[in-house]
């Protein structure tokens, strides 16, 4: 059976409607940064939440004296506002800071109210066959990483979220309150992180690695667990930058008595397995998968992509089995909204396994 195709329109890509744009410049004792700013309008549509509305603003600081290094990129800050149909609220502010020295402070407070759909925890659940739940949950979390060379960043990652349930589906598993985390809790994991970064463009690379990896143990507050990341992306240009080749490998594990169910690593959604019908549909305790991605640009601002990945979750890490494994493909067109930017706007369509199919909108590319 053909599963619902699931639409996904990513805010960011609004930005192409600005509303206020300034440039603020330090006072007399302070004339070593500008701050360039602007406001927009921001709406959008999914399934699962109706229509949003709301407003989005980006900053960038920049120095006057050039002193900004290989490693030392614009700070940029970036708060949003969302209401939408259904009554939720989505609001964060991703802060980018890098310092003199080249150390870097990413941080994202964050503050939901959000319906949302438990399908089950295993790579066997139904799309059709979920419960509806809303989270009220704060978060702040990010790292703070040093630079030890242009290329080699190492520090810590922190994860702070209070989550509280305000509805649950009526007779459903999870208001029996027998699945760790639908009670809801409060935790904080701190680990170790280092970044590996070589490649030519953070916003459309075509030559370079990327490599994260890092450690957060959770034993303060009301779970105990461990996780760790590992994202391997590789870039490849097969001609110029007009044809490129990008491959990313990574995993998310976790260990301990009790880790929250909202805290398990997913697979799916619009940056890896594009076309497993909903992000929130295969979830477990641990998950690997790899995707592929050839991009290229056609004639002026237009280009187009394909696109396969295989990946799956599981319990244990000897729980994988190869003829478990999800596999997805798909196509995508590309239309660049800032050409010297190679900043895209894109368009994805993808096929999962069972019959399932998404399409996404979104701003820059899955990886």
């Amino acid at each position: 059976m053909i599963k619902p195709l699931y639409f996904s329109l990513s805010l960011c890509w609004l930005f192409l409607f600005p509303t206020v744009s300034t440039v603020a410049q330090g006072n007399q004792s302070d004339t070593t940064k500008t701050i360039a700013w602007a406001g927009y309008p921001a709406f959008g549509y999914q399934p699962e939440t109706g229509l949003q509305f709301g407003g989005v603003a980006v900053g960038v600081i920049n120095r006057i004296d050039n002193s900004q290094s290989e490693f030392v990129r614009r700070s940029s800050f970036t708060p949003f506002f969302i209401y939408t149909t259904r009554n939720q609220i989505l609001s964060a502010c991703n802060i980018d800071y890098y310092f003199r020295n080249g150390a870097d402070l990413n941080i994202t407070p964050r503050f939901f109210k959000f319906p949302d759909r438990y399908f089950g925890i295993g790579n066997d659940n139904d799309p059709d066959l979920f419960e509806d739940y809303t989270s009220l949950f704060f978060q702040l979390d990010g790292v703070m990483l040093l630079a030890n060379t242009p290329r080699f960043f190492w520090g810590a990652a922190f994860d702070f979220q209070t989550v509280s349930f305000r509805e649950k589906e009526a007779g459903g598993i999870l208001e029996t309150n027998l699945i760790t985390g639908s009670e809801g809790g409060t935790l904080f994991g701190i680990g170790p992180a280092i970044r590996y970064d070589s490649r030519n463009n953070v916003i459309y690379p075509s030559s370079g690695y990327f490599i994260n990896a890092n450690s957060q143990f959770a034993y303060l507050g009301d779970f105990n667990y461990s996780s760790y990341l590992l994202d391997i992306r590789k870039y490849i240009s097969i001609k110029d930058d007009s044809d490129v080749l990008a491959v990313q490998l990574s995993g998310m594990f976790t260990s301990g008595s009790n880790v929250p169910f909202f805290k398990l690593p997913q697979l799916g959604g619009d940056n890896r397995l594009r076309g497993i019908a909903n992000a929130s549909l295969f979830r477990d305790r641990q998950t690997i998968f790899s995707q592929v991605e050839y991009r290229k640009s056609l004639f002026w601002i237009i280009g187009a992509v394909a696109f396969a990945g295989v990946g799956d979750v599981a319990n244990e890490l000897g729980d994988f089995s190869l003829s478990e494994f999800k596999y997805v493909g798909g196509v995508g067109a590309r239309f660049q909204i800032i050409p010297e930017r190679k900043l895209n706007v894109r368009f994805d369509y993808g096929l999962a396994r069972g019959g399932q199919s998404a399409f996404y909108v979104g701003l820059r590319e899955a990886f």
